[in-house]
């Protein structure tokens, strides 16, 4: 089964994507960004959380224990994707992020509790999805910093203009995410036998 999955790494890319149905965004929490469904990126999620404690006065090796927490929770879960129990594994993780999220407000700490009340779902999104047999990264740092790599060249020497380098973001994402769609329309450019083992260095 399969779905579009946009990987969101710049707010130039938000009037676009409003535009889209049906989409799996993949990013931060940021309230401006709108689409169909959501993944946020798990790196973001714990950031998050120590920002959050931050805010409320919390030291840091207390944020530190908490983050940690978190992590261990989510990374468990990550780990989990190709288990045969999956779906038990799930509400396992959840309730131990809701028993973190009574624990925070139990102690006053509502910023942190408030974000995981509202973004539950879009956190474990990635581990829902894969019991129906689609696959959503769950971090999209890889492709945070192909896109600040194309930002530099834009910038530098080479001249890249805007609607090349959005080409290339796109065809970075093909390549990443949509490999069978990536192989084709190569071998469909260099005009290669499906047989040929071949490779593409973006230089990235």
């Amino acid at each position: 089964m399969k779905e579009n999955v946009v990987v969101r790494v710049g707010k130039e890319r938000m009037e676009m994507e409003r535009k889209f149905n049906g989409l799996i965004t993949l990013g931060d929490a940021d309230r401006k960004l709108n689409a169909f469904k959501r993944q946020i990126d798990l790196i973001h999620v714990w950031r998050e959380v120590n920002y959050k404690l931050w805010k409320h006065n919390v030291d840091m090796e207390t944020r530190k224990r908490y983050v940690n927490g978190v992590k261990g929770i989510l990374l468990k879960l990550e780990n989990s994707l190709g288990k045969s129990d999956l779906e038990s594994r799930i509400k396992k993780a959840e309730k131990a992020l809701n028993v973190f999220v009574e624990e925070m407000e139990e102690k006053g700490y509502w910023r942190v509790s408030r974000f995981f009340r509202k973004h539950m779902k879009s956190i474990l999104l990635f581990a829902y999805k894969k019991l129906g047999r689609i696959n959503i990264p769950w971090h999209n740092n890889w492709m945070e910093r192909k896109m600040g790599e194309i930002a530099k060249r834009m910038k530098n020497k080479d001249k890249w203009s805007e609607r090349g380098a959005e080409n290339l973001g796109n065809l970075l994402m093909k390549m990443r995410f949509e490999k069978a769609i990536y192989e084709s329309f190569i071998v469909e450019v260099m005009k290669l036998d499906r047989d040929i083992k071949w490779g593409v260095n973006l230089h990235l």
